[in-house]
Order: C-alpha cells, then sequence, then structure tokens
C-alpha cells in the first residue's frame, strides 16, 4: 500500500487543524473572552486571533493520507488529479469548464470519485465504479453511486474554519460518504438525492449550462450533519 492525500495535496490537504470544541464552549461561558474583546478596539482581530492560537491543535501537519491503495493504482488514479486541479483552480466556473475537452470533464469527475476510495469509512464498502476509474477509456457510468457537491462559503464553515474531515452518514434510504477541500464539499451516495437539499449533480459539469450551488441552503445539506456529527464525536 501506497500513501494517498485525500483530498489531493494540492487542493487543501495541508497542515490540517482541529477545533477544540470543548474549549470553546467554555470560554463563551466564561467571561474570559468578552474581558478580552473589551480591552482591544479590533474585535475582530481578537477572536480571529483566539481562534487560530487558542482554539485549533494540529491535526495533520503533512495533510490527511491512507493506505488503502496500492501503488500502482494510487499512481494511476493520481494522473486524474490533474484535471481537478484546473477545476479547483478556475472555481468549477461553467464558463470556464465548457471551454475543456470532454476527456478533462471526466478526468475531473473520476479524480473525485477516485478519492472516495481513500476515505477510512468507505473501508469495507464495495463500490461498483472501480471498473470505471481503471478503464481511461470509459467515459459513462452508470451504477448505483451518485455525487453531488456546493461549492464552500461561510455557511459551511463553523467560525469560517474550512472543516475538511470525512464522515458516513445513514439513512433510510442508503449511505452518504462526505469528502471535502478548500473550495468545494463532495458527498457521494447510493440513493436519489433529499429532494430539499439544493446541490449540483457532478456528471452535470459535461454539460455547458450547469450552474454550481453556493453553501449549504436554508435546510442546511449533508455537509451541516456532517459538521455536528463530527464534531460531537470529538466532544
Amino acid at each position: 500500500m501506497s500513501e494517498e492525500h485525500y483530498p489531493a495535496h494540492s487542493v487543501g490537504n495541508d497542515d490540517i487543524v482541529a477545533l477544540d470544541i470543548v474549549k470553546m464552549a467554555d470560554s463563551f461561558l466564561s467571561s474570559e473572552l468578552s474581558e478580552r474583546i473589551i480591552e482591544e478596539t479590533d474585535a475582530k482581530a481578537v477572536l480571529d486571533d483566539y481562534f487560530e492560537n487558542e482554539l485549533t491543535k494540529p491535526l495533520f501537519p503533512k495533510g490527511r493520507t491512507a493506505r488503502t491503495l496500492c501503488r500502482d493504482c494510487n499512481t494511476f488514479l493520481g494522473k486524474y488529479d490533474e484535471a481537478y486541479l484546473k477545476f479547483f483552480n478556475c472555481n468549477g466556473d461553467p464558463k470556464i469548464i465548457r471551454g475543456f475537452q470532454k476527456t478533462t470533464r471526466i478526468q475531473i469527475i473520476k479524480s473525485i470519485y477516485g478519492k472516495f476510495l481513500s476515505i477510512p469509512e468507505a473501508q469495507e464498502e464495495s463500490f461498483d465504479f472501480v471498473d470505471y476509474l481503471k478503464d481511461a477509456k470509459q467515459l459513462s457510468y452508470s451504477g448505483i453511486w451518485s455525487i453531488y457537491f456546493v461549492q464552500r462559503d461561510y455557511s459551511t464553515d463553523l467560525f469560517g474554519l474550512k472543516d475538511i474531515g470525512t464522515s458516513k452518514m445513514r439513512f433510510k434510504e442508503g449511505v452518504v460518504y462526505e469528502l471535502s477541500d478548500d473550495k468545494f464539499i463532495f458527498n457521494l451516495m447510493n440513493f436519489p438525492k433529499h429532494s430539499c437539499f439544493e446541490m449540483t449533480n457532478i456528471f452535470d459539469i459535461l454539460n455547458n449550462g450547469y450552474t454550481i450551488v453556493n453553501g449549504v441552503g436554508a435546510n442546511g445539506g449533508y455537509h451541516a450533519q456532517a459538521l455536528m456529527s463530527r464534531l460531537f464525536d470529538g466532544m
């Protein structure tokens, strides 16, 4: 097995920190933080400094990795990362993406599917898209797993911290896995997306007229549930 970054190192998977949720709760319940804000003229600077230096702790200094793929598979799937980096760098802008060749768009899709093979929560899952990923010439996938995504904004991140943890959520219809990077949040699921959640299907990038959903919407989306689950698990 070889070391695999999930998401890729180049899209924010570097020097990951964790929020100390217990200490944060204690801070708000005590007068320490409010007194410090009163003493300073720039309250925002005080809060930013407090969160960065006192409420966060190193979690993965070199990025999150897993040893789940053999070296050959890791190297092969890594070839798709270059295509995804293009998507990442242009913020998924449909006007730019429609200028990409179809093969590049398919490589973007395969890169995202491939990253879900590395997350710890999915190690016991038998995915039907493995052959689709391994065959560079296979242009379509008709299995049971769909990927939906949103573009990050402030509403997706607690106190503006870009949590890129991974999760597995169970519903009566099936399961939802989550993987994210500095700009996008992806959910892999084996059932039709709940209609109350507004998200973009990753295969929509093959169409010229697609739009990207920003944030998680009024209903919170899957990310809100995944984030709360991770926070409470860490308490």
